[in-house]
Parts: structure tokens; sequence; C-alpha cells
């Protein structure tokens, strides 16, 4: 009998934190909406899974790993059994060695133990659809051959697009054998949408209107979450043909909700569900290597990338990225990282957790070679490991790959491991995989 619990609890930090997500330093100042941990817990036959899905904008592996110990202390769950994604809200705060986070830990585990302890027999159904509207690559060949990441709306210099969107809904849904909604864990693959004038405001963006617009479509009360896919070069921004949208009351986060709501209800309704089906789970440990030591040349451009910040000049958004990690590198000096891959296994649907902003055609190529029948990536699953560009991104440039202070490749490494994991599960093993 396939049994399941779902949680949502509230991880709102207190006024006055430091808020991620942009260049400029921020506190807040105030709450929009609050920002929560929505947990879903399946099991059968003494195998389970769970999936997290927080309302931040990351969380590194040290604390996702304390929460986990936590988790398997208070339920048993093993780490490899838990995947712990983050949406990337841009509006929500910093974490690290701070009484927050601390916090957080155990409400996360609180999450977990929560909705293990609430499990009932449910039916599970899972589908997918397109929403294509609000999805675009934000790297762009201009007309003297670089390629710069979001280089303004109608930019005369743009020449075309250098990487693919995926506007696919997907969309996994728990319900009780008398057809009342449990839960919903949706997956879209789209950075934040944005904010007001006010930088100043906590907010889940999109995905906490998703959860709110996909019950009152339903006409139900039920936990609903939205994890983000491989977004790391993917946004919102018509480049080639449109405005800015008006979002001074949120109406654009909306919209997009609204459309990827409505999206997730179309798949949910063309989903068959079953009672009874395999679970499984595996993980991997994966070893990143640093990027070369920066040379003399590289903290000379550096320094004079800073000075024309200082003084007000036009900088592109690679370049300042350029000058961050040169100028970390050269303070701490590079070192290798080992990180997470972790797959799940619910019937013929799969899940993929990536340590970080996974390019898109990256997400695609997990996609194709996935041997289940529906897979979902989500992105900033169980660690952060920053961008994690195609080793053409790196030839080619620009804000994302130069911030990366891992060395070319580490994309499609990433890309290899899922697929392994991908593969035992398919074949029926579970459990820690091998190191990549």
């Amino acid at each position: 009998m396939l049994t399941a619990g779902v949680s949502q609890v509230d991880i709102t930090p207190p006024l006055g934190v430091k808020l991620r997500g942009y260049f400029e330093e921020r506190t807040a100042t105030t709450v929009h909406d609050p920002l929560y941990a929505r947990c879903f817990a399946l099991e059968r036959d003494g195998v389970a899974v769970v999936m997290m899905v927080c309302d931040l904008i990351a969380l590194d592996r040290k604390y996702m790993d304390e929460a986990k110990a936590r988790i398997q202390e208070t339920t048993g769950l093993l780490p490899e059994q838990v995947m712990i994604a983050c949406t990337h809200t841009h509006t929500g705060p910093e974490t690290g060695d701070d009484p927050y986070t601390e916090w957080l830990v155990d409400r996360l585990a609180d999450g977990v133990r929560i909705a293990w302890q609430a499990r009932e027999p449910v039916e599970v159904g899972w589908g997918h659809a397109t929403e294509g509207r609000v999805v675009f690559n934000r790297r762009y060949r201009m007309k003297d051959g670089t390629v710069q990441t979001n280089p303004g709306l109608r930019n005369p210099e743009v020449v075309e697009p250098v990487g693919p969107v995926d506007p696919e809904v997907g969309a996994l849904a728990l319900r009780r054998p008398s057809g009342s909604t449990v839960g919903l864990l949706a997956n879209y693959t789209l950075h934040y949408v944005g904010i007001p004038d006010d930088w100043h405001a906590i907010s889940a963006d999109y995905f906490g209107f998703f959860s709110t617009l996909i019950q009152r479509l339903r006409g139900e009360t039920f936990v609903a979450a939205l994890s983000n896919g491989a977004c790391g070069d993917i946004n919102n921004w018509d480049v080639l043909h449109g405005t800015a949208p008006p979002n001074d009351h949120y109406q654009h986060t909306e919209r997009v909700a609204g459309l990827v709501a409505a999206a997730a209800l179309w798949a949910w309704n063309e989903a068959e569900f079953e009672s009874d089906l395999p679970l499984g789970h595996a993980m991997a440990e994966v070893v990143l290597s640093p990027r070369p030591a920066p040379t003399a040349d590289d903290v000379t451009r550096a320094t004079e990338i800073e000075q024309r910040v200082e003084t007000g000049q036009s900088v592109l958004m690679g370049e300042r990225s350029f000058a961050m990690r040169v100028r970390h590198l050269t303070e701490e000096p590079p070192q290798e990282r080992r990180t997470w891959v972790q797959a799940l296994r619910i019937g013929d649907l799969a899940l993929v957790g990536i340590p970080g902003e996974l390019f898109c055609a990256l997400g695609l190529a997990i996609k194709e070679r996935s041997p289940f029948a529906q897979t979902m990536v989500l992105e900033l699953a169980n660690d952060c490991a920053g961008y994690i560009p195609t080793r053409r991104a790196f030839e080619e440039g620009a804000y994302e790959p130069e911030s990366s202070p891992y060395a070319p490749g580490f994309g499609e490494q990433i890309v290899e491991a899922a697929v392994e994991l991908l593969a035992g599960l398919h074949a029926g093993n579970t459990g820690p995989g091998r190191e990549h």
C-alpha cells in the first residue's frame, strides 16, 4: 500500500535580515507574503522518498546535511531518501552561520517529521503540460560576436539567443481514495519573476503565488509547491520583442504564477492515478574541480572593472562577475568541492536533484536521456554550487560562467552522474551511488 503525508511550515525570517539576490545589499523591512518549506513524504513496503521545496534563494550543503542528520534522528529516514530543494526566490534571506539559519535547519527537520507522521493511504498521478509564453533564454549573441546576459530589452545589437528554453510544466498529485487532494508538487524552468520598487519586502515570488492560485483553481485546500527546474540561463524577459511588464503591485508575478498554475491543472486533470507503484532513491557525491588561480593579468583586469564600477561607468554583468570571482579566489585559493546529485523514483516518474543553477540545455539532456516516462529536474537541491553552465557557455563567456569557480565541463559531469543514477533506479537499484 502506498502512503503519503504532507506539511507546510513557515520559514519567514525576522525583519532586519539581509536579503540575497542582487548586487546591491538589502535588508528586510516588511513581509509581502510569507516563506514556506513544503514537504511530501511517500512510503511503500518500507521504501520511502521525501521531497521538500523551500522558499529560499539557496542553501549550502553544510546546512542541508545538518537538516538531514536531524531528520534521520527523528524519523529514521536516510539522507539519500530526502531531497531538499530551494525555489531561488530573490526576495528571501541570506543564509550562513547565523541565528536564522540555525533555526531554519531545525525547522526543515520539523517539516519532514510532520509530513512523515501524517502519512495516509493515497493514490498518485503525474503528467505534464506546456507554458512557453514567459520563458526566454537570457544569453544572447551580439552583432560583435560576443555573448551577453540580459543585454536589455529591444537592444539593437542583439542577434539571437544562444541557448534553449524548457516550457514543460510537470505535476505530481497526491489524493485520497475518496478523491480529495493531499498535495501537489509542480516543476517549471524559470528564474524568479522579480519585485516592485520596494526591494526590501520578503516574498516567495511567483512560487508562493502559484501555491495560492492552484488551490483556488482546484477549489480545495492542500499543500502545493512549485519547484524550479534547470533555469540557470532562463528568465521571463522577451529581449527581442518585449517591453518591461508593470509589476508595481506584483501583478506580473501573479500573472506568471497563474499561467503556470493553469498548465499544472491541465496536466493534473490528464493524470492517471495509481495506489501501488515502486519507489526508489539514489544519491552520488560529485567532486568539482576548481579553476586555476587568477593570474596577474586577471587581477589587473578585475581592478580596472572595479574602478569603473566605483566611478559609475557602464559595466556588463559578465565583467562584474569576473571581477568578483577573481577577488574571491585571490583571497581564498581555489579548491575542489564535493557536492550531491540525487534521483528519486515514484513509479515511472523520476525526480533529479541538482546542486546549483543548472543551464537549461543540461536539464533537457537529463530529461532526454532519462529511461523514465517523465522526469522533473529540481535545481538547488541539497547544496548550492552556483551556476552550472555548459562547456560551450564557458567558451562564450558572460555572467554565469564568469562567476563560476569550477573548471569547465563540470555541468556535463553532473549530467552523467544524474543519468547513471536514473539508469540504476530504472533497473530497480536503490541506495547511495558511487562517487563521480
